[in-house]
């Protein structure tokens, strides 16, 4: 079973009709994937509802007015959990992305933002997936989830969830500067433990993931983050991190139905290990 990840720009995506994507919606569906959906932009009609996700499994109509995520699973289905060993998150199937927050989309007003993510939430899409490089999207996080604590019940705090992304320069992984690293995505997400931190590594060659994994394993035992995952990592790598004993509870990888290189080796060994897959662009959409 995986998690799905797509980006949108709010306006592109109402601007067009979206029957284009109902097919791969129903792929979804047929195959349990939860559903990630990177979607920052405040504009989006569909925040003016609190409908967005329908517990009606016939529901597969999308329209161009507003955005709606339309599950075959009933409501009791909505999440999914992320385990390895004893460390395991619940997480809703539709994830939302905070990427359109980097800046690359035109900027993103601050307060219309988090009132966005608050609908969001209130609709029942209660996980964020953010990164320590998408422009200020674990700051608003840190916004958002304050208004949360002030504005909600202790139950609904109880079920968001902040997914962010560490990519570190290519320097040598010390303790130091993984522990400063997460503790910088901690204050601005202003949580003393991060829910899940999804590692990034640009070069192969140099073996120093597996240095920083530790580290990063390190912190969860000390209480600083629930669970430890992966972003864009091959098969290979995976392989190895799990055989180091590095308790990775997800990768995060392309998938659509024109990119399928999940399907060819990296789901097997996801099959065999229990690795949970959150896909990205899922309907090959960035702007």
């Amino acid at each position: 079973m995986t998690a799905m990840h797509c980006h949108f720009t709010g306006r592109n995506f109402i601007s067009k009709s979206l029957s284009t994507f109902l097919p791969l919606l129903s792929i979804v569906q047929t195959q349990a994937m939860a559903v990630t959906i990177h979607n920052a932009l405040p504009s989006l009609n569909a925040l003016k509802s609190k409908s967005i996700i329908r517990n009606r499994p016939e529901s597969r109509r999308v329209s161009a007015n507003s955005v709606r995520c339309c599950q075959v699973a009933t409501s009791d289905k909505q999440s999914i959990t992320v385990s390895n060993g004893n460390d395991s998150l619940e997480i809703c199937r539709v994830l939302n992305g905070m990427w359109q927050t980097s800046g690359g989309w035109g900027r993103i007003d601050r307060d219309d933002a988090v009132d966005a993510m608050l609908r969001y939430a209130d609709a029942g899409l209660t996980t964020f997936d953010m990164a320590d490089h998408y422009g200020p999207a674990e700051d608003l996080y840190g916004i958002f989830i304050n208004r949360v604590r002030r504005e909600r019940p202790p139950e609904f705090l109880d079920k968001v969830r902040g997914l962010t992304k560490w990519v570190p320069p290519p320097v040598k992984m010390t303790s130091s500067i993984v522990r400063e690293s997460i503790d910088v995505s901690r204050r601005r997400m202003d949580v003393p433990c991060l829910d899940m931190l999804q590692f990034h590594w640009w070069d192969y060659s140099n073996p120093g993931y597996l240095d920083a994994l530790n580290h990063l394993t390190d912190l969860k035992e000390e209480g600083k983050i629930k669970t430890v995952a992966l972003t864009n990592f091959d098969t290979e790598r995976l392989r190895i991190i799990l055989e180091n004993g590095i308790p990775v509870v997800s990768n995060q990888v392309q998938h659509s139905v024109v990119d399928m290189r999940p399907q060819q080796k990296m789901a097997e060994l996801c099959q065999l290990t229990g690795v949970k897959l959150i896909t990205s662009l899922p309907f090959l959409v960035n702007n």
